[in-house]
């Protein structure tokens, strides 16, 4: 089971709840003043919250304008409190505590529990991971200003309950006062409005470990083979190519032979879906209809991207060398065939396209469609997230001469050599991601429309977490910037491949009822 932020965000709540319940009955002397240090703990965590994930970056005091902004921000509030309850925790030096009392135990745990969160969320900036997109998406830091604002108030509750006695032990009653307010405060402004989905999406943030696939079964149902792809599309994505590396043609054309094999099982498989839709409500439902035939073509052109990029390794390079292991890709190529098979054992070593099932094995009725479409999605965005990445590293600085250069000892039979076949190589992957970027939309209209009404609410979860972890820099820009550091050298073999944008690629894959197996270019 994998670790999320979620986990840690219930503890935290769930201890908070239980110290104010605690406080609010009844507290000791002595119980009161061990309080104080878990409660500076806790602000200190709260503030690193707002530091490194809050909407507002740590603005300076001084450049806050209003003086509204600087007696009321949030971050002014807490830093306030935090000077306080360090200040009364040396003032209270020496003084007897009784640190085993539940108020003082539940904030500790409460403190240790979001500080492991705040932990969890910075492991996907170093390196950059995709979720550092949805982490990032504005809607998501509103919920982290909630978490923000929430565990404030809580904590105000506590040290407002705990005054009294904290009062007793001869401390300044104003600064007491004063440390309730800014609590309080701090909690009333930070609350935000979240928009739909972003609470979830902060709380399915997982910690950032590599996940080893697990074994293949024999036999397994629908539901198994598509909770697979996900999970296998997964490990594709938090992969990480070692820094450094040297490109290995062989690796790039195993990845492009894989992925055309997984698209056309995608294919294959929502093509049925939209047979067994037509089955099952000949008279209705036309739009959803529709909207499967639409990601059934949109899937054809991303299937015909990935046989041009595999055609273009094929002819610029002759590569004899094993590819390196990629256990994810093979078990997702794997499960992707035997989801539409009648063989349960289909492997990617028979060396033949699966047998299919008939439509109405894949999904008997309408409610199973939607959780095959929800793997399709994840496996066609984990494919376009591997291609970038190949991408990223063949325009690495170096590498187009390098490849240029093997090029003229090592083409293929045939092959395509010089700046020709390297421009055509970098356009293939391009229109990879931007074909992939089309038919998403497609496939999220379709996994939602045919989602039963009960389970609608958790695939358009779903879909939202997915749609915030994608880089909205590839809706402009279809490869990163490591060509413009390397122009001397690369633009020579780019400057000719303009972007293409998502309009005109969504544009060009509706253009024909019958462009799914020619597809035209996209408009440039």
């Amino acid at each position: 089971m994998t670790t999320v932020f979620g986990d840690f965000l219930r503890e935290a709540s769930e201890q908070m709840n239980t110290a104010v319940y605690c406080a609010e009955r009844s507290i000791s002397g002595v119980a009161a003043i061990a309080t104080i240090d878990p409660a500076r703990r806790m602000t200190t965590v709260l503030l690193r919250y707002l530091d490194d994930l809050a909407p507002e970056r740590a603005p300076a005091h001084e450049r806050l304008s209003h003086l509204w902004d600087r007696v009321n921000h949030p971050r002014v509030l807490l830093q306030e409190a935090e000077v306080i309850l360090h200040d009364l925790d040396r003032q209270l030096a020496g003084r007897n505590r009784n640190t085993a009392h539940p108020v003082p135990v539940h904030v500790a745990g409460a403190a240790l529990a979001l500080g492991t969160g705040h932990d969890l969320l910075k492991t996907h900036y170093n390196p950059r991971s995709d979720w550092a997109n949805a982490i990032e998406d504005m809607g998501v830091r509103h919920a982290v200003l909630d978490v923000v604002a929430r565990q404030a108030q809580l904590l105000g509750r506590v040290m407002k309950a705990a005054r009294a006695e904290v009062r007793r032990a001869g401390l300044d009653s104003v600064r007491l006062d004063r440390l309730v307010t800014a609590l309080q405060t701090a909690g009333d402004i930070a609350f935000r409005v979240t928009a739909p989905g972003a609470t979830e999406t902060l709380a399915a943030v997982p910690l950032r470990a590599p996940q080893p696939p697990s074994a293949l079964p024999v036999t397994a149902s629908v539901e198994q083979l598509c909770a697979g792809i996900i999970t296998n599309a997964e490990g594709i994505r938090t992969g990480q190519p070692e820094a450094g590396g040297q490109l290995s043609s062989a690796d790039c054309r195993r990845n492009a032979t894989a992925a055309v094999v997984a698209l056309h099982c995608a294919y294959q498989a929502v093509t049925m879906l939209t047979r067994r839709h037509t089955e099952l409500h000949p008279a209705r439902e036309l739009l959803v209809r529709r909207t499967l035939r639409l990601s059934a073509e949109g899937l054809h052109r991303v299937l015909d991207r990935w046989q041009a990029v595999r055609h273009r390794w094929q002819r610029l390079l002759f590569d004899q060398r094993r590819p390196s292991p990629a256990d994810h890709l093979d078990q997702m190529t794997i499960r992707m065939g035997r989801l539409i098979s009648t063989n349960p054992e289909w492997t990617f070593e028979l060396r033949n396209l699966p047998t299919l099932k008939s439509p109405a094995e894949l999904a008997p009725t309408t409610a199973d469609m939607s959780q095959i479409l929800l793997s399709v999605r994840h496996a066609v965005e984990a494919l376009a997230v591997l291609g970038h990445r190949d991408l990223a590293q063949v325009t690495a600085p170096g590498q187009i001469e390098a490849i240029h250069a093997m090029s003229r000892t090592t083409a293929a039979v045939n092959g395509q050599v010089g700046a020709s076949g390297v421009r055509a190589l970098v356009g293939a992957y391009r229109d990879v991601v931007g074909y992939t970027n089309a038919v998403l939309a497609d496939l999220n209209r379709a996994a939602l429309d045919t989602a039963i009404p009960g389970e609608r609410p958790s695939v358009m979860v779903a879909l939202s977490i997915l749609d915030r972890r994608r880089d909205t820099a590839l809706v402009s820009a279809l490869f990163d910037d490591t060509t413009v550091a390397n122009s001397a050298t690369a633009s020579q073999y780019t400057s000719n491949i303009r972007v293409a944008t998502v309009g005109a690629v969504t544009a060009a894959s509706r253009s024909n009822s019958d462009c799914g197996r020619q597809a035209s270019k996209p408009t440039r």
